[in-house]
């Protein structure tokens, strides 16, 4: 039996071909999902630690422990020590990661001081830190062999005024009352590298620690009465080795951690509970994305099995008319799709490891690159899943057998054109989808600011979301095969006495065959309106992401100085600060250079009160300005269709250049305290942070000059997350002032460095450490939801093209082969070749041009309707410009020109068969058949 059913894989092997093509085209679709889960889970990983380095500033995989021994139990350092790396020893027992630094410090708790030259009633804690000398610079030493040495951090020397070799007199208690030890300051050290793992803890988180070495702190502590001893115990792990496998049962094991030992902490949970939640979300987007793919691949898989079937019911009526039961010619048939099922599971492995690596390459819609990708690997849930998706297509290509099979001689004394209008036609299935797609889409049209916040919490999206736009297509493909069909009744109706004979024969055969054909209809439809929002999709979404890092940013690059604090304690007890400007020079010699059009300072600062009459708001932004460089040097991303401010924002710039007293505001803050162009207002600033974190230190009386929506770097919508997760939006003011008078007002402090850069210069040509547009737009291309989405609409856009194409192309074919008899009739009554063509091309009208144009229609309104919704997913902040939705006539070229030349080889294929054709030969098959 087995070389029976090889012979009859070859006897149709184009069809069969084409069928395996789908098949293979399906598993791998499918086999792409466990291998783009892991590796955009991997990636959303690195990317969750990374981030959490930037922003917290400390080592992302951190295990600590802080508490205080009894130094009755632990009588030295050593001892302390050992039980600290006990505790590390058994973390990395069950976390098996490698390590990376461990940073262990200990600490008694000193007591009052004063110094050499003058300082009073100080408090220093003694403290040893082992491989201090390792990862510190030495500022400035002296040694002095007659007292106990000490290091101190430029911190503490900063804070109190203290010098290398000032000796410091502590008053420790020794049980008997107070004895005075003396330590001269041997080392003034600051950080190697601060960004080193290493520092858990920096030199200035440790506080007013004044470090010896191991046997000067056994020595101090045999001084003093004291009964704890207290440490910190840091344990730095390399979390690229935390993966998607993994990640679970490690945090697991550090929740039992926790729930064992209350002085256990670490900061690796948190960025996991993150990670689990967007895994779910990545989940969820791939099966809507992927979805709607595999539906068009089931189609044209549906709609290539069942010619075949069709070509086939002659051998299945030989074989029941000669004895062979209905699970004879079934087994047989589960044969033949088991056959095609393997060879398309061992293809679509293969091609879905491609398809996978490629769609992850993307960093835009149909643009491939060659970034590193090797978070995407294989794994071995891909061939569950491909065993899983060849069962379903042997299933799917089989079952149909089943009813073919019942009752074969007389199914084929009743012909074989259904005349029975479809269930989906009589119960209304397309009105009703129409219906259901209609009220999602309102329903979640009224909850967008619900979804946004949901999105920004990373909680888990609703699929439905993403397919309400499938059923949208699929509902209207529906409908419009309905009124294809009204169309041609009411057409064949109107004019059905003026037809000549070959149009009269070819709307008979459209009318007899307008159930059969719908299912060609629908699957154009799809594929064209598919291929449409996928690529419309695609674009907005990138371009909007673009749009908006363009206006936050607000020019090329911006490079944030160092600017050093110092502080000084005052005898009488007041404190004094002043920063260090850096050498702004260098980067006006930029503009000489040629790299840059334009640098300016930019003077920011986002703690600033403001009042005006009985009204007040804080935290607003002030951004200092020269207005003629800025104006050189910013941008403002404008809205597509119109411009955000009411005039070009140069003007803006010219009226505050006029006002040495005046500021710029914005259009919320104007509104919030009842302010106009020429009011005036009063603005105060905070001392730093590290001085004091709620006092104000200077305020500023001035002019309103002008009032604007939109500025370059301002971005009016920002959002807090609190301790439970849950966010919230908030506006954010902006204030504008002249640099010149910021500075002589308030004094300096810190600015950012803003740069226009020159045509074909990159921030590669300045330093590597600016921020820059491009990079933020590079970062954000890079994101794993980004690239799954451009990946799967790529992948969409591209298998849509060849599923349409060769299932367009194939159809007709296989229908003309059906038709040979019917045509060679039509000849052989003297109907001319032309009149054959003249026939077909008006059934080409009907059944394929009037459901491409249909697609096309459902494509752009689908475009309109879903886009903006769909945005939330990836554009969930508010933001001084509006989602616009982005059609790129290149796409629509691309898919119109696949489908004129689908078209054309169709046609043109057509023609040369009708002349191969035989009349004689024709009438014989008839006569045969």
């Amino acid at each position: 039996m087995f070389g029976f059913v090889i012979n009859k894989l070859k006897n149709r092997k184009w069809l069969n071909l084409c069928l395996l093509m789908g098949v293979a085209l399906f598993i791998a679709l499918f086999v792409c999902h466990p291998m783009f889960e892991k590796g955009a889970g991997n990636q959303i990983l690195d990317r969750l630690f990374t981030d959490h380095a930037t922003q917290q500033n400390e080592f992302p995989a951190q295990m600590s422990r802080e508490g205080t021994y009894a130094v009755a139990d632990y009588p030295d350092s050593q001892s302390v020590l050992d039980k600290l790396s006990g505790y590390e020893k058994k973390w990395t027992e069950y976390v098996d990661i490698n390590k990376v630094s461990s940073q262990q410090l200990i600490t008694l708790s000193g007591g009052r001081a004063d110094t050499e030259f003058g300082g009073l009633n100080h408090y220093f804690t003694i403290g040893y830190l082992p491989g201090l000398s390792e990862y510190v610079d030495v500022v400035k030493s002296q040694t002095d062999t007659a007292t106990f040495e000490c290091s101190i951090s430029e911190k503490t020397m900063d804070h109190y005024g203290l010098v290398a070799g000032e000796k410091i007199y502590l008053h420790v208690p020794d049980g008997s009352g107070k004895k005075e030890i003396s330590f001269v300051i041997s080392q003034i050290c600051s950080e190697k590298d601060i960004n080193n793992p290493y520092w858990a803890k920096t030199l200035s988180d440790m506080g007013d620690v004044i470090f010896v070495s191991q046997d000067v702190f056994d020595e101090m502590m045999q001084y003093y009465s004291e009964d704890n001893i207290s440490y910190s115990d840091f344990l730095m792990l390399d979390y690229r080795q935390i993966n998607t496998e993994n990640a679970s049962l490690y945090d697991g094991y550090m929740e039992q951690f926790k729930d064992a030992d209350k002085l256990y902490n670490d900061n690796i949970r948190d960025t996991l509970e993150r990670f689990f939640t967007q895994q779910k979300t990545i989940k969820l987007m791939l099966w809507a994305l992927e979805l709607p793919c595999l539906v068009l691949l089931i189609l044209f898989i549906r709609m290539i099995s069942a010619q075949i079937l069709s070509l086939e019911e002659n051998d299945i009526l030989v074989l029941r008319s000669r004895g062979a039961t209905k699970l004879q010619v079934f087994i047989l048939y589960l044969q033949q799709s088991g056959i095609i099922a393997f060879a398309g599971c061992v293809l679509g492995i293969v091609l879905g490891y491609i398809m996978c690596r490629a769609a992850a390459s993307t960093d835009g819609f149909l643009r491939f690159t060659a970034k590193d990708i090797g978070t995407y690997r294989f794994v071995w849930q891909m061939l569950v899943y491909a065993v899983a998706a060849a069962v379903i297509m042997v299933l799917f290509i089989t079952v149909p057998v089943w009813k073919k099979s019942k009752d074969a001689i007389s199914e084929h004394s009743r012909g074989r054109i259904s005349k029975k209008k479809p269930l989906w036609e009589k119960c209304f299935i397309d009105v009703i989808l129409l219906a259901l797609s209609a009220y999602l889409l309102y329903n979640y049209n009224k909850q967008k600011s619900t979804l946004a916040i949901s999105v920004l919490e990373n909680r888990s999206i609703d699929p439905v979301m993403i397919l309400d736009n499938s059923i949208f297509i699929f509902a209207a493909a529906l409908l419009c095969v309905r009124l294809t069909g009204l169309i041609i009744l009411l057409v064949d109706r109107l004019f059905k006495k003026r037809f000549s004979p070959a149009m009269y024969a070819s709307f008979l055969q459209l009318k007899r065959t307008r159930y059969n054909q719908g299912f060609l209809a629908v699957f154009l439809i799809m594929t064209v309106a598919g291929g449409i929002f996928d690529a419309n999709m695609a674009r907005t979404m990138n371009s909007n992401m673009e749009q908006r890092i363009a206006y936050n940013v607000g020019c090329d690059a911006i490079y944030n100085e160092d600017f050093r604090l110092r502080i000084q304690k005052n005898k009488d007890g007041s404190v004094s600060w002043m920063y260090d400007e850096p050498d702004f020079g260098k980067y006006e010699s930029l503009k000489n250079e040629g790299i840059c059009d334009g640098v300016t300072r930019v003077l920011e600062d986002e703690r600033v009160d403001i009042s005006a009459g009985s009204g007040s708001v804080s935290d607003a932004y002030l951004m200092a300005i020269n207005t003629k460089e800025f104006g050189e040097t910013a941008k403002l991303q404008s809205d597509q269709n119109d411009d955000i401010n009411d005039a070009h924002w140069f003007n803006y710039l010219n009226e505050l250049a006029k006002e040495p007293d005046g500021v710029i505001i914005s259009s919320n803050l104007a509104k919030a305290l009842g302010l106009k162009v020429g009011d005036s207002l009063n603005y105060s600033r905070y001392v730093p942070e590290a001085v004091d974190d709620d006092q104000i230190y200077a305020s500023e009386n001035v002019k309103v000059c002008a009032i604007v929506k939109g500025f370059p770097g301002y971005e009016r919508y920002t959002y807090e997350t609190d301790a439970e997760g849950n966010v919230t939006e908030q506006e954010k003011y902006l204030i504008v002032a002249n640099y010149a008078t910021v500075v002589e007002k308030f004094g300096m402090t810190p600015y950012s460095v803003w740069m226009n850069l020159s045509k074909g210069k990159t921030v590669d040509d300045i330093y590597k450490n600016l921020t820059s547009a491009q990079q933020l737009i590079d970062e954000n291309k890079n994101s794993a939801t980004v690239q799954i989405t451009n990946g799967m609409f790529t992948l969409s856009f591209i298998l849509s093209l060849i599923v349409c194409s060769v299932g367009f192309l194939l159809y007709w074919v296989m229908t003309l082969k059906q038709r040979e008899l019917q045509f060679g009739i039509y000849r052989a009554m003297g109907m001319r070749m032309r009149e054959v063509k003249a026939m077909l091309l008006n059934e080409q009208i009907f059944l394929s041009f009037l459901p491409l144009l249909a697609g096309a229609g459902i494509g752009i309104a689908a475009t309109a309707m879903f886009v903006r919704l769909i945005s939330i997913i990836y554009l969930p902040q508010k933001h001084n410009i509006g989602v616009n939705v982005y059609i790129y006539q290149s796409d629509m070229l691309e898919l119109a020109g696949v489908l004129f030349v689908a078209v054309a080889v169709c046609y043109v294929v057509i023609s040369r068969l009708l002349k191969s054709m035989k009349i004689a030969q024709a009438l014989r098959l008839g006569e045969d058949s």
